[in-house]
């Protein structure tokens, strides 16, 4: 499931190009639209809600192991806010060293707000809560196509309207790049990222699409039915089915869009980008749904499941890994190869780069060693009591252990 995570981010990297609304080039190939198009039905503003969904699956069952155990109901929310307080200071080190796009202090800041507020409520309190999140996300998106219509109409009653946004869109493209890819002083890329990274991180907050996903994931840990896929067919098979209809169903304008079938004015281009994400949390939950649904008819995993299993257990690794390989290649301040790759040259790397993280997972896996984040992170957390060692062998561990930061 990593791969999707390299693939969704592999845009982050490219620069010195003109920028597409999901910042692939504009231009390029049939083979570079194609895949763009694919990226946004099924990959781009999907795969983050889905891990949203494990790691609030693995929230439930970092407590559950714990109380297992005999550690106290005080203790254990304390370990929780460590553990996200860490997860947020890994979040920052990564964005100031390497990547403005990382999800790991949002993903600690989203732990810590909601572990607070809800993560002793009980199970109707959170699931309506997690629907409430998701219906506003997608009248969100919604009532922002509705908008879109209104400026059309606008514009059309006045072209005065439509000079003035096209001077706007004009002054804000000149301006410097935020993400850090495209700047050769490494130090001004940190700045840039990490300026980047203060920002984005608590805005995902307000993006109601990963509160939900994590909520989500809370209530379903409560019935184990990762844990107990055959047990929960019908309620997978349903939510398998009705989350990626709908989500690659919103993610199509935008894939026309990126093919040229459906030709917009510049200042339209975010209308099909807004409704794709805001339903994108549909596909996400549908994705870790469909994985379960995967696990309940193989339940004993052959080589690729032991493979995919081996990253899963060092999931904080494998993601960082990405990081530590891609930027230094493509940025500016490395070996510059952003600016000169098209969507498919950087897919390519993406892939290569997840392939190679595999490897190293599974060498470590034969070896019975756990990820250097993982055993950072736990340090750090149990700093004062006795560390959890992680488990070896034995059946695949569900898909809760997938999510970064998770284990």
């Amino acid at each position: 499931m990593l791969l999707l995570i390299a693939l969704a981010n592999s845009s982050w990297h490219l620069w010195g190009q003109t920028p597409s609304m999901s910042n692939h080039p504009a231009d390029g190939s049939a083979l570079d639209r194609a895949l763009r198009a694919v990226l946004a039905v099924a990959v781009e503003g999907r795969v983050y809600p889905m891990f949203a969904f494990l790691l609030g699956y693995g929230m439930v069952q970092f407590a559950r192991s714990r109380a297992g155990r005999g550690v106290h109901p005080l203790e254990i929310r304390r370990l929780l806010r460590r553990r996200h307080w860490f997860l947020v200071l890994f979040g920052f080190v990564h964005a100031l060293l390497l990547f403005a796009g990382d999800v790991l202090g949002a993903y600690g800041l989203l732990g810590l707000a909601l572990v607070g507020l809800f993560f002793n409520r009980s199970d109707k309190v959170i699931l309506g809560w997690g629907i409430a999140f998701t219906a506003l996300m997608a009248l969100g998106g919604l009532l922002g196509a509705a908008s879109g219509g209104w400026l059309e109409s606008a514009i059309t009653a006045d072209p005065e309207i439509g000079r003035q946004v096209q001077e706007s869109i004009a002054s804000s493209s000149g301006s410097f790049d935020i993400s850090g890819s495209g700047e050769p002083n490494y130090l001004l890329a940190a700045l840039y990222r990490t300026l980047m990274w203060l920002v984005v991180s608590p805005g995902s907050m307000l993006l109601l699409t990963l509160p939900a996903s994590i909520l989500f994931g809370w209530w379903a840990a409560r019935r184990g039915v990762l844990e107990q896929p055959a047990a929960h067919r019908r309620l997978l098979t349903w939510v398998a089915g009705v989350g990626i209809g709908v989500g690659w169903a919103a993610g199509v304008p935008s894939a026309l869009h990126h093919m040229g079938a459906l030709p917009l004015p510049e200042y339209l281009a975010w209308v099909p980008l807004t409704i794709a994400y805001s339903f994108g949390g549909f596909a996400g939950i549908g994705y870790a749904a469909l994985f379960g649904l995967v696990a309940a008819r193989r339940p004993t995993p052959g080589r690729l499941g032991l493979a995919l299993t081996a990253v899963g257990r060092r999931s904080l690794s494998a993601y960082l890994w990405q990081s530590i390989i891609m930027a230094p290649l493509l940025a500016a301040w490395g070996l510059g190869l952003g600016q000169h790759v098209n969507t498919a040259g950087v897919l390519a790397i993406a892939t290569a780069t997840w392939l190679a993280g595999l490897g190293l997972c599974v060498w470590l896996d034969a070896r019975q060693q756990a990820g250097p984040f993982e055993v950072l992170l736990r340090r750090l957390v149990n700093r004062g009591r006795p560390a959890v060692p992680p488990a070896w062998g034995g059946p695949a561990p569900h898909a809760g252990a997938g999510a970064p930061g998770s284990r």
